[in-house]
């Protein structure tokens, strides 16, 4: 007796690359894999004429549809799986790049703690000046100064 073959291969997948139809079809195979270990589990094992009613309704016009629609669920979701998981790394990329460009830009802008060691030191040492030099000032505004300078006397020498 010869056997009756499904087709429903060539109604899934229209080309080598059609990746639905191939999903669609592995979603039938394992449908019927299911039917059959199901089958088994009562305890009847399956004959060609008696997968006949399970080929015909899962080459049904619906049932054709039904695994296509499936597999671009599938695909669909693992599409956003991949864009999800693409745009954390390239969020992340992102946030690393910008953390290390303004740490660039940053650093050279941030005086150093010895740095800023000296300019108090200094400005302190200004301020002290500036006080005493007011204190001198206010403690001596009342007197005054005079300053005489004397021109130096020449002395001349005997003529000989």
């Amino acid at each position: 007796m010869q056997r009756k073959y499904n087709y429903i291969y060539s109604q899934l997948v229209k080309e080598d690359a059609d990746l639905i139809g191939h999903i669609a079809y592995s979603l039938y195979k394992k449908q019927k894999i299911e039917y059959i270990q199901k089958q088994q589990t009562s305890g009847k094992d399956l004959t060609d004429e008696e997968l006949v009613p399970f080929n015909d309704f899962s080459s049904s016009e619906s049932s054709i549809d039904s695994y296509k629609i499936k597999a671009e669920i599938i695909i669909q979701g693992f599409i956003e799986n991949v864009l999800d998981e693409t745009f954390d790394d390239m969020e992340k990329q992102a946030v690393s790049r910008q953390s290390e460009i303004l740490k660039t830009i940053v650093d050279p802008l941030k005086p150093s703690y010895l740095k800023d060691l000296g300019i108090g030191v200094l400005s302190a040492f200004i301020f002290a000046l500036l006080v005493i030099v007011l204190a001198f000032y206010i403690q001596n505004k009342d007197t005054s100064f005079n300053i005489t300078v004397e021109t130096p006397k020449t002395v001349t020498a005997p003529a000989k």
